[in-house]
């Protein structure tokens, strides 16, 4: 959005300028009865759909100067905007006795042209850009072991074996390694078939879409999870989530080193945040719903082959880019070798 919009968006703001009197009040402790916006400034952040807009609102009341931050989220159409607000609203039940984690409450919805989400800003740094963070990887397995708590249940087995087909034919097929990748992946698919590890999906639990707080020692306070777009209720394999949330940290550490020891690593942190939930709510641990192993080279190498087709037909990549090429390696090392089962699946 460029700086000849900032009008619009004051103007969007002004839409529900009793979001900014509430704060007002909340902050001097004063009945505010109106206030006035002097300035805005904004930032353009990735969504995957829509655009999304954090901005810092400047503005003033009868007692004093003011600042909040929000977050504002372009959709498409009202039907997405109904969605995520319904999903919002179910994760912020589940985490409502978290105090550790934010969800961050949508202050107003606009199901006119045009669509949007007004979110309440929140503040931190995300996930993938705290390199100093301790324990970061732990917090976010135990954030996910909370979307996915409920009964254990089989996985859509059927579902995961049509994809994967689907993709290394897409990416492999004619190639002379397709049907070594086929025969080396078998055991991946059996970890998901006789596994109890069907539950809810965040859908796009990526690194961007966790924020952290944290102390001056680096400790993690709070988390805020982010864009609930594609949270669904079903049977769907756990470790998708995480190969997803793994997905590109494990590509760039493969395009500078050519290993995943410092993923492998966080991977086995993450584990255990997820299951000390696990313990603390006296749910069945990761180890007894997947008594063959965790399909994380599987998941992880979905990824990769998603990546490959995005890049290559909505980006317009070509075949023969080195990251490309990384890529396509890299998935057939998870599918051929499973670097990840054998540092992580010990416990078989």
């Amino acid at each position: 959005m460029s700086e000849s919009l900032k009008p619009l968006l004051i103007q969007l703001v002004e839409s529900f300028s009793y979001y900014l009197i509430d704060e007002a009040r909340r902050e001097i402790g004063k009945d505010v009865l109106e206030v006035q916006i002097q300035d805005i400034e904004y930032i353009k952040t990735g969504g995957r759909f829509g655009d999304v807009y954090v901005i810092d609102v400047m503005y003033t009341s009868f007692y004093d100067n003011h600042k909040t931050k929000l977050a504002i989220k372009f959709m498409e159409s009202p039907t997405e905007a109904i969605t995520e607000i319904k999903n919002s609203s179910f994760l912020e039940k589940k985490f409502s006795t978290r105090s550790l984690v934010q969800i961050p409450r949508y202050v107003y919805v606009n199901l006119k042209s045009p669509v949007f989400i007004a979110y309440e800003g929140v503040t931190g740094i995300n996930y993938e850009d705290a390199y100093n963070i301790r324990d970061k990887s732990f917090w976010a397995g135990y954030v996910l072991s909370i979307i996915h708590e409920g009964k254990p249940r089989p996985a859509i087995t059927d579902i995961y074996e049509e994809l994967y087909r689907r993709l290394v034919l897409s990416v492999f097929g004619g190639e002379n390694i397709e049907q070594t990748i086929m025969e080396h992946s078998k055991n991946l698919i059996e970890m998901i078939a006789t596994s109890q590890g069907g539950s809810d999906a965040f859908g796009d639990f990526h690194q961007s879409n966790l924020m952290v707080r944290t102390s001056p020692q680096d400790e993690v306070l709070a988390i805020a999870l982010i864009d609930p777009t594609f949270w669904m209720q079903g049977a769907f394999d756990r470790f998708e989530d995480v190969g997803t949330f793994f997905g590109r940290q494990a590509f760039l550490e493969y395009r500078v080193t050519k290993q995943l020891d410092s993923t492998i690593d966080d991977i086995k942190k993450f584990i255990q945040g997820y299951n000390v939930h696990l313990r603390e709510v006296n749910a069945i641990p990761l180890e007894e719903l997947y008594p063959k192993g965790y399909p994380l080279d599987f998941f992880l190498a979905i990824w990769a082959m998603m990546d490959i087709l995005d890049k290559t037909t909505t980006q317009n990549i070509p075949l023969n880019h080195a990251d490309i090429t990384l890529l396509k390696e890299l998935a057939f090392s998870l599918l051929t070798e499973h670097p990840l089962s054998k540092e992580i699946n010990n416990f078989i």
